[in-house]
């Protein structure tokens, strides 16, 4: 027995059943009427609305069959993932955007207002899901431009997102994962949010029907998260799996720019070294030429909501730090942006270094620059290039 669409393990929540308002339930319940009819639960008029047999519909749900509609359980996945204060609030504002009251009662539960809204207006309701998907936290990385200054943007148009759309079916098609890829773009705080939803490697469990064993076979469904800062010529990307990364950097850059390495995929420079060495990642008496590096700013990027972006500058961070008044973040990946101040031997005026990671280091593009470069190397911000950091020909 097969399944192609359905995963129980993920959408089943019979525990939300008995929460439902039960008019709201019966609402819900309607479109599967003849399914439900089917498999021996037979819905009551709107009338008895408080008859729905909860257990029994509990157990249909904990034991589809291939003739079960798909939406059924992915609606109820969706209801799942709203249920809660914040959910309630999302659905309340894109209600009133779009010129409808919802949820006035004020003994209305999240639940009540997210299947209230998905009977008026199912797609009103994904929508709020994809946001709430889109800005679910993630860890990502950063790839910035080698341009200077980045190219002016101003959103993808229609054109360019079902390219994307073609482009990555080929790739995931090709890597096992099935077709139908979405791409949804979000504006959001002078950024642009990429939401891409495709499939993952399909799964197969052992289910019951009844007292007899089966098998449900499925493909999972799967969010990255892709934002372009165009201010700062930065395409991040949530962790996903290296190749993954390359294709979709590749197709970003070339649908959105005009060049497939417009992102350069190469993880070249970390800021590593500053937590693991203090100081020590400053020292620069075994780099012929260079005097003295002070660390003048360092920018932090606090992903989790709420979101925050700090920039300290100082004569000497470092000073800071030692007294307490900056704190390294919790991790790396927090830490977007380093700027230093390096004196030369022979130097009148400094020398301004920044490095971005994880591709990007600016600096003097002088006769000076080399001993940059070394000091850059000799103190493990560079990284060596590695063969599972080049770009292959997928895009």
């Amino acid at each position: 027995m097969s399944m192609a669409h359905v995963n129980p393990g993920k959408f089943a929540h019979p525990e939300m059943l008995g929460r439902m308002r039960r008019d709201l339930l019966l609402g819900w319940l309607a479109p599967a009427r003849e399914y439900l009819a089917g498999r021996g639960l037979v819905l009551p008029a709107v009338a008895d609305a408080a008859a729905v047999p909860c257990e029994a519909l509990a157990r249909v749900l904990l034991e589809p069959t291939p003739e079960m509609p798909p939406e059924l359980l992915e609606s109820l996945h969706v209801f799942h993932e709203l249920d809660d204060e914040a959910g309630m609030e999302a659905l309340r504002r894109a209600a009133r955007q779009a010129g409808w009251a919802l949820g006035d009662n004020p003994e209305a539960t999240p639940l009540d207002v997210v299947m209230e809204a998905w009977l008026r207006d199912r797609q009103l309701v994904e929508e709020v899901h994809l946001r709430v998907e889109l800005n679910r936290p993630r860890s990502f990385r950063y790839y910035s431009t080698l341009e200077e200054p980045p190219p002016p943007f101003h959103g993808p148009a229609p054109e360019q997102v079902a390219w994307l759309e073609q482009r990555l079916n080929r790739f995931y098609e090709a890597w096992k994962r099935g077709r139908g890829v979405r791409v949804f773009v979000y504006p959001q705080e002078g950024e642009w949010w990429f939401l891409v939803r495709h499939g993952a490697p399909c799964r197969r469990e052992a289910v019951l029907e009844g007292d007899q064993p089966g098998t449900v076979f499925f493909r999972p469904q799967c969010h990255d998260v892709v934002v372009y800062n165009p201010q700062r010529g930065e395409l991040r990307l949530n962790d996903c799996g290296e190749r993954e990364r390359r294709v979709l950097l590749r197709a970003f850059g070339r649908c959105l720019f005009g060049r497939a390495d417009f992102f350069p995929s190469t993880a070249k420079y970390t800021l590593a070294p500053l937590v693991q060495r203090g100081r020590g990642a400053l020292a620069c008496g075994d780099v012929p030429g260079i005097e003295r590096v002070t660390l003048k700013a360092v920018e932090f990027h606090y992903r989790r909501a709420p979101w925050r972006r700090e920039l300290h500058e100082a004569d000497d961070i470092f000073e800071q730090i030692e007294m307490g008044k900056i704190r390294w973040p919790g991790t790396l990946e927090e830490i977007t942006q380093a700027r230093f101040e390096v004196r030369l031997r022979r130097g009148k005026r400094p020398r301004r270094l920044a490095i971005v990671p994880c591709n990007k280091a600016l600096y003097t593009r002088d006769a000076d620059s080399h001993y940059l470069e070394r000091f850059v190397a000799a103190r493990g911000f560079a990284r060596p290039a590695e063969s599972g950091d080049r770009s292959n020909g997928d895009f």
